[in-house]
């Protein structure tokens, strides 16, 4: 029984290592992209295996626009396998998604009726303590008025609006060194879910960074997000495409499009491709394949 005991607890150090240690970039995000696209085409079993085996090899995360949390606690509901559906809707609220966004879900009906989601919807208000207790909504208020902030001249065609907006711009520079300084990345976790009209993540201000600041402070640092997990990495490649557009250079990683195609972009596509995996985007022909399943979804 010892042995046993034994070798059940060097398992489990070495897959907390071995998460401990993941890369995203290089571990996490490729098969991420392809679980989400047989979601996306309700092909659920490959999707199961597939979001299983990147949480295999890192902690779960929402990445933006993908939400693979989400998705694949969806998922483990309509396979009803639900002991995986209560351990992700666990770690749903523990991001802060509300109750209640199980309930308007007809996809969760099976589950909420089910014993284990009779003990989710029990432990409900503890989980969610756990998150208000762990959750900063100071600093999520702040980049609220942050976001309306960013807004307030842009638009302007008068020299002292750009000054003023400028100024703004300068002391949101401070404020994101002081916050990536302190507490990293601001994730669910610590802001809580984006909502329909309080949006709160950074990428709007990282674009309106200067640009040596931006390329010498920023990137790196957003790149080390990436690479933990914290950070989109459409986040990154889009601060380093709209810098290249902006001082009229091609972009690398196609982050930017406009009708008909991409705005001005290296010709090499599969370079494009390899600077894309590179930084944990998608490849162009998978990124694609996404764009047309939301044109038909959302007919954009």
């Amino acid at each position: 029984m010892r042995i046993l005991l034994l070798i059940a607890l060097i398992i489990i150090s070495c897959e907390t290592d071995k998460k401990s240690d993941c890369d995203y970039i290089t571990d996490y995000y490729q098969t991420v992209y392809k679980a989400d696209f047989e979601f996306e085409t309700e092909n659920y079993e490959k999707a199961f295996e597939l979001y299983q085996n990147a949480f295999n090899s890192c902690e779960a995360v929402n990445t933006s626009n993908y939400y693979e949390i989400r998705k694949f606690t969806e998922c483990s509901a309509i396979l009803e396998r639900f002991t995986t559906t209560y351990e992700y809707a666990k770690k749903q609220t523990l991001n802060g998604v509300e109750l209640n966004q199980f309930q308007i879900n007809p996809t969760f009906n099976k589950f909420l009726s089910s014993e284990y989601g009779q003990k989710f919807i029990s432990e409900y208000d503890n989980l969610r303590k756990e998150f208000v207790a762990n959750a900063d909504f100071k600093l999520r208020d702040e980049l609220i008025a942050m976001r309306v902030a960013d807004q307030m001249y842009r638009g302007s065609n008068e020299e002292t609006d750009w000054i003023k907006q400028d100024s703004i711009d300068k002391l949101h520079e401070k404020k994101l060194i002081q916050i990536f300084e302190t507490i990293g990345y601001p994730t669910e976790k610590i802001v809580g879910p984006p909502t329909r009209d309080n949006r709160v993540d950074v990428i709007l201000f990282l674009l309106h960074t200067d640009d040596s600041i931006r390329m010498n402070y920023f990137v790196p640092k957003v790149r080390e997000f990436v690479k933990d997990g914290t950070a989109s990495p459409n986040t990154l490649g889009t601060m380093i495409d709209q810098f290249y557009l902006y001082n009229d250079e091609p972009q690398i990683y196609g982050t930017y499009t406009q009708q008909g195609g991409y705005a001005n972009m290296i010709e090499d596509l599969q370079k494009v491709d390899n600077n894309r995996i590179s930084i944990g985007l998608p490849p162009l022909e998978l990124k694609e394949k996404k764009d047309s399943l939301n044109r038909v979804k959302f007919g954009f």
